[in-house]
């Protein structure tokens, strides 16, 4: 292995390292759950108290559990269950999503924007 080799590796070690340490230690914790289904809003709960919310919609039900700051897909009655085998998710931006029931989950920031978008 060259000395140029050598220095590429590290050059690459340390920007993942860096990469990883702001993608982890950045993300911010969520501060609610908004539930939309067939983009209509159907609750937003705080994730700080524990709670179970069951959404029905012509499609089907889901049961939703906010547990611990974390919410997971507890039941549901679509037929490939993925949305139900999903992890628990606690950051902002990060969703369950049940495709049979038109039924999304997002973690939604405590802090909001000062301004809706950006013109330029």
């Amino acid at each position: 292995m060259k000395k140029g080799d050598k220095i590429l590796i590290l050059v690459l070690l340390v920007a993942a390292i860096c990469f990883a340490l702001f993608f982890f230690l950045g993300a911010e914790k969520g501060g609610y759950a908004r539930i939309t289904a067939n983009g209509e809003v159907k609750a937003e709960l705080p994730l700080s108290e524990d709670t179970i919310y069951q959404v029905e919609t012509e499609e089907g039900f889901n049961i939703i559990q906010i547990q611990d700051g974390y919410v997971s897909m507890q039941e549901a009655d679509c037929r490939d269950q993925i949305c139900v085998e999903h992890k628990k998710i606690h950051l902002t931006g990060e969703t369950i999503v049940c495709l049979p029931h038109k039924l999304v989950v997002e973690i939604i920031g405590e802090k909001k924007a000062a301004y809706d978008m950006v013109v330029g």
